[in-house]
């Protein structure tokens, strides 16, 4: 292994900087785990421990032979090199201009403008609360597609000033709505929209950007090629979405189909929680399902979930059948030509409650499997005030027939996820609790996560049931309540930390 130059103690004239992970590779580590051991038995510093480190991120700095500059003009040097493709390293960072605006002179003197001058009011490289969802969540991504348009700026960059930044600690995302209406707005714009320039600079995120820019300077969203198809009540109620609608433009948009069509914001909220609010294909008909719904407002909320699931399953999904030679073949989806047109709600519920039946019976379930997500399971004890001393178990469902039974010990209809699973898009998991010195385990929650955005998706527990959620009538009277609620809340904290365990996102 080639190792280090000679590291100095603590005591010595050389101040210590922890490596990057870039660095490691270099010295020939491949953790910092084996960085740290090579250090302790060495009896040298490893630098890990300090709270901040400087920059530019050197191995060692000797303050006697090359004193350090003054902290605010070494970092304007370090933002400048970063601007202007002179960083001596690969990072995240470099990648991301380079990737977003090449060699272009004019857009990297753009960005390196807004680099110095919102340094001022908030720390450029290490913002990183923007929404709650995609990977994109860095501030530099925002500041980049800003610079990308730059020709398009309506005032001067050095005219903003965030008086609120200076006076107040609001949140990032709050400077930087501010940063972006200076800059590209004439109008108002609803704050939705600025998740656009962290959609990065591929065809999606410059087409969401147009989208923003438009609207700002008074064009009409209806104009565009929607994955909705907008009326002008359904504009207005996008152009109106409360600010703290702070999830992707597509569901946003969802959001007003549902408002337009005379849904109240507990049915948006609710349908965004199905797959209406990941999948915007076929809009033509799902539009159909969302105005059944608005016209049907008595309906529980507890069916919506269910009843989506169910519609989706009859026209949409192609069943799986079990040919002669014992493989698995392809038929087309039970009702395909099935419409909404004419539907009672009774009867339709009563069909759904019926699929419900279906599928919760194993031996109506076509039998397979599927390889694992990659995602690790967990495992976590603790105390519980009136239930005692609990181990909790998050473990993936890699089965058909894990599905059915899962779904018969919750009362739902998890099983219908099977070819979704099968399919590779989506990753089943159940939390389960085990009471100290009892051998039973008893399942309190079940967790869908979409694998391709490592995002969760449904979190339910028996009857469908929420964590921490005001139950209804009908959950009432079928849970236990007496000890299943603090069992079900609890898990909630139990998924916090999978999911941070795990880098999941959480849906709004």
């Amino acid at each position: 292994m080639t190792a280090p130059p000679p590291a100095p103690s603590e005591s010595s004239t050389f101040e210590v900087v922890a490596p990057l992970r870039q660095d490691l590779e270099d010295f020939g580590f491949r953790t910092f785990r084996q960085y740290r051991h090579w250090c302790a038995t060495n009896g040298l510093v490893d630098g890990l421990r300090r709270g901040k480190r400087k920059l530019p991120p050197t191995w060692y700095r000797d303050r006697n032979q090359d004193p350090a500059l003054p902290p605010q003009l070494e970092r304007q040097q370090f933002l400048e090199q970063v601007a202007t493709g002179r960083y001596p390293y690969e990072s995240w960072h470099t990648i991301a201009i380079e990737k977003t605006l090449g060699d272009d002179r004019e857009k990297r003197q753009a960005l390196l403008r807004l680099l110095l001058h919102v340094d001022r009011f908030m720390n450029v490289m290490r913002s990183k609360k923007f929404y709650n969802f995609g990977s994109h969540k860095h501030l530099m991504y925002g500041l980049l597609a800003i610079a990308y348009h730059h020709q398009r700026w309506l005032r001067p960059l050095e005219d903003w000033s965030c008086e609120a930044c200076i006076n107040g600690h609001p949140r990032p995302a709050d400077q930087f709505s501010s940063l972006l209406r200076h800059l590209l707005a004439r109008f108002e714009v609803p704050f939705f929209m600025d998740v656009a320039f962290f959609e990065g600079s591929g065809e999606r995120g410059l087409a969401l950007q147009e989208w923003f820019i438009s609207v700002a300077n008074g064009g009409n969203i209806r104009d565009f090629d929607l994955p909705i198809k907008l009326t002008k009540r359904m504009g207005h109620a996008l152009l109106t979405t409360p600010n703290d609608n702070r999830f992707s433009i597509e569901r946003n948009l969802r959001w007003a189909q549902v408002r337009g069509m005379g849904g109240d914001a507990q049915l948006a909220k609710t349908v965004l929680h199905t797959r209406l609010g990941r999948n915007f294909e076929n809009d033509e008909f799902w539009g159909t399902v969302v105005l059944f719904l608005a016209n049907n407002a008595m309906m529980d909320p507890e069916y919506i979930g269910p009843l989506i699931d169910y519609v989706h399953n009859m026209k949409f999904a192609p069943r799986r059948i079990v040919s002669e030679e014992g493989g698995i073949e392809e038929a087309p989806p039970p009702q395909p030509d099935f419409t909404m047109k004419g539907r009672s709600a009774t009867k339709l519920l009563r069909q759904v409650d019926a699929w419900h039946g279906h599928l919760s019976r194993e031996q109506d379930v076509l039998f397979e499997s599927w390889p694992a997500s990659g995602l690790r399971a967990f495992e976590l004890e603790e105390e519980i005030e009136t239930i005692g001393r609990v181990r909790w178990t998050v473990q993936e469902l890699l089965s058909s027939w894990e599905l059915s039974a899962e779904g018969r010990a919750m009362d739902h209809c998890v099983v219908s996820y099977s070819n979704q699973c099968a399919d590779g898009k989506t990753s089943i998991w159940s939390i389960s609790l085990q009471r100290w010195g009892r051998e039973r385990r008893e399942n309190v929650l079940t967790v869908a996560v979409d694998i391709k955005s490592k995002t969760i998706t449904q979190a339910r527990g028996r009857y469908n049931m929420q964590p921490n959620a005001k139950s209804s009538k009908k959950q009432q009277n079928r849970a236990d309540l007496s000890s299943y609620v603090i069992m079900l809340n609890h898990s909630s904290q139990v998924l916090k930390l999978w999911a941070e365990r795990s880098q999941l996102l959480r849906e709004s």
